[in-house]
């Protein structure tokens, strides 16, 4: 609840009670209890205000007003169980009003029942609030085609509903959805958005193509962008219209590793596209990528040696491999990998940023190795944040705290939701025992970052310095 309807809410309390201490007889009790419930507001003591409001209507069963006002308190101090039951009540005396019955929807939601919360929204009509929750919900619930519908009355519906941001969310929701329906929504917002930009392209790239392929294009683009659930929607409509399609099952088998609860394991979808093409080089490097997440580094890199043997010109698999023997603690082995990947491809800066991040990671000659890597990336561009970060990185593990800092600004000054910088600066600032910013960067990692992994580092730092 706002600010605003918080302080509504209290000014509609304090008028009701205005009005009955005006025109009403009321006993003692009442009235003691409506201004303890005003000092209540006054302190904004909100567990408190709801028991008091439970207390005179109880007293004053006809004083029926009351329950929604109980139900707002109530939700107010996250006693959820005590608000359903107020607003049930004020829905079952028909006095709970429009904005009640969102918010009523909303415990339900809390509270797990997802059903009820669905009904009451459905209840409001058109009600523009109510749609935006609707749409949400079922965006949550992975209800993709409920979605887009819904979200589509609401941008008719709403007055904020021509919001470029909302536009653009629309836009993702609808390429994955129906790809070539979300052009002209994209096309609206591309300048302001490179994500609707790139998915953009890909749909009119692919419109001359089978619908199986362009389905796969899309959620190409939508991974590429860091949207993986939009993408995994995309790859298994395009698996559902052509089982036989080892790409589709191969990306969508990729994209559940990046989601949480997966509508199905991902390995089921890997084996699905090997068993289609067991020398498919795609379908073994995402089986060695799956083996390599679960932390099984020599099965991993049973599928990698495969894959290099199919593809041994591909620069990606070394790096995969350097990867896995780093971990099986093979560091001089990786080190190995990763220069190979350099070789196949010295013009590419990101080979030689992820060479000079294995060094930081494993303390395997930063300075030797890491440090010329990280330079040379930057020097073929000085407007990429993970070269930038990585660059950050190296000088943070070689004591240049200064240094670092610069190249961690200029990370987020290029691109100002690039959540590894936000991570690293709150490391930066928890080696000076800074509490302050430490806390304000880690949750600014935690608001942008899409990479679960990552995630899961930021929220363990975090709980150092928050109860």
């Amino acid at each position: 609840m706002t600010e605003r309807q918080n302080i509504a809410l209290r000014l509609v309390l304090l008028f009701v009670i205005g009005s009955l201490l005006s025109f009403v007889p009321i006993s003692n009790s009442v009235t003691e209890k409506t201004r303890k419930v005003q000092f209540a507001f006054s302190a904004d003591a909100y567990q408190d205000q709801a028991s008091l409001l439970l207390e005179l209507v109880d007293e004053n069963p006809w004083w029926i007003s009351l329950w929604e006002n109980a139900g707002d308190s109530a939700y107010l101090s996250a006693n959820y169980s005590q608000a359903k039951r107020s607003y049930e009540s004020a829905l079952e005396k028909n006095v709970l009003s429009d904005n009640g019955k969102i918010r009523l929807g909303e415990v339900y939601l809390i509270l797990g029942d997802d059903l009820s919360a669905d009904t009451i929204w459905k209840d409001l009509g058109e009600s523009p609030a109510a749609l935006k929750r609707l749409a949400e919900l079922y965006e949550e619930q992975g209800n993709l085609e409920a979605a887009v519908e819904t979200w589509r009355t609401y941008l008719i519906e709403s007055e904020e509903g021509s919001t470029k941001e909302l536009l653009y969310h629309y836009g993702l929701l609808s390429a994955a959805y129906q790809p070539e329906g979300a052009l002209s929504n994209l096309d609206q917002v591309a300048e302001d958005f490179p994500g609707a930009a790139t998915v953009l392209t890909a749909i009119q790239d692919s419109m001359a193509e089978e619908p199986a392929y362009q389905y796969t294009a899309t959620g190409q683009a939508l991974a590429s962008i860091g949207e993986w659930r939009l993408a995994g929607f995309a790859f298994e409509k395009a698996s559902v219209l052509r089982p036989d399609y080892l790409e589709a099952w191969a990306y969508w088998g990729e994209a559940l590793q990046h989601v949480e609860a997966p509508t199905i394991e991902p390995l089921e979808a890997l084996e699905k596209a090997l068993a289609i093409d067991g020398n498919s080089a795609l379908a073994n490097m995402f089986l060695g990528l799956y083996w390599q997440r679960e932390g099984s580094h020599n099965k991993a890199l049973e599928y990698f040696e495969i894959v290099e043997d199919i593809w041994p010109d591909n620069p990606d698999v070394f790096i995969e491999q350097g990867r896995s023997q780093a971990a099986l603690g093979n560091l001089e082995t990786a080190a190995e990998k990763f220069q190979q990947a350099i070789d196949l491809d010295p013009q590419k800066g990101l080979y030689y940023s992820q060479l000079a991040e294995f060094c930081v990671n494993y303390s395997y000659q930063v300075k030797e190795s890491g440090l010329p890597a990280a330079r040379l990336a930057v020097q073929f561009d000085n407007q990429n944040p993970f070269f930038l970060d990585v660059m950050g990185q190296v000088l943070l593990d070689l004591q240049d705290e200064m240094n670092a800092l610069v190249f961690f600004q200029r990370a987020l000054e290029i691109d100002p939701g690039y959540a590894p910088a936000y991570f690293h600066l709150g490391i930066l600032y928890s080696s000076r025992e800074d509490g302050e910013r430490t806390v304000y960067y880690l949750q600014q990692a935690l608001q942008h970052s899409n990479n679960l992994a990552l995630t899961n580092q930021v929220d363990r730092l975090l709980s150092n310095y928050l109860p």
